[in-house]
């Protein structure tokens, strides 16, 4: 199974505030939900915790060093590391060849030396807020598509759609 990030970073690197996304973008979250749809979603405690239900459609597995975690849904699965957490996700029933990190920061870290493909939202703005993504050596991605939106009614900010495949030596 391979490994995806999906991810929404403004200019200056942020990609959270407060437990929160830092802008309304209703595009990102539809392209969210589509790329997400029938796969397994792996995720942080805190991250988790600020969606706080399962996303209907897809296998929630939360990423937590704490091994009495319990995130009070059955269907939930809780792996102590990515590598487990990889596990849960080919175990789960869904057809896909690939599984998403959807972070926080420390899992985007983890997951990002292993990822296969980055699903990247550019937000056109810098903003404020208290959790940025890692550095990304970009030697190591091509891009494969791009797409670029302008801000609106249901989109804060302009943005950039872009899919990184992992260039391998």
């Amino acid at each position: 199974m391979k490994l995806a990030i999906l991810v929404a970073v403004s200019e200056n690197g942020i990609i959270g505030r407060e437990g929160q996304l830092p802008w309304h973008m209703s595009a990102d979250l539809r392209r969210f939900k589509r790329i997400t749809m029938e796969h397994a979603i792996l995720m942080g405690r805190k991250t988790w915790e600020s969606i706080g239900r399962p996303l209907p459609g897809r296998t929630s597995i939360v990423i937590s060093h704490r091994p009495d975690y319990e995130t009070g849904h059955a269907e939930v699965r809780v792996a102590g590391n990515l590598e487990q957490a990889m596990d849960y996700a080919k175990q789960a029933d869904c057809d896909q060849d690939q599984a998403f990190v959807i972070g926080g920061a420390a899992i985007y870290e983890l997951a990002l030396p292993q990822a296969d493909r980055l699903y990247f939202t550019r937000v056109h703005a810098e903003v404020e807020g208290d959790v940025s993504f890692p550095e990304v050596d970009w030697s190591h991605w091509e891009v494969k598509e791009e797409s670029h939106h302008t801000a609106d009614e249901f989109d804060q900010f302009d943005h950039t759609f872009t899919v990184y495949q992992r260039v391998r030596a």
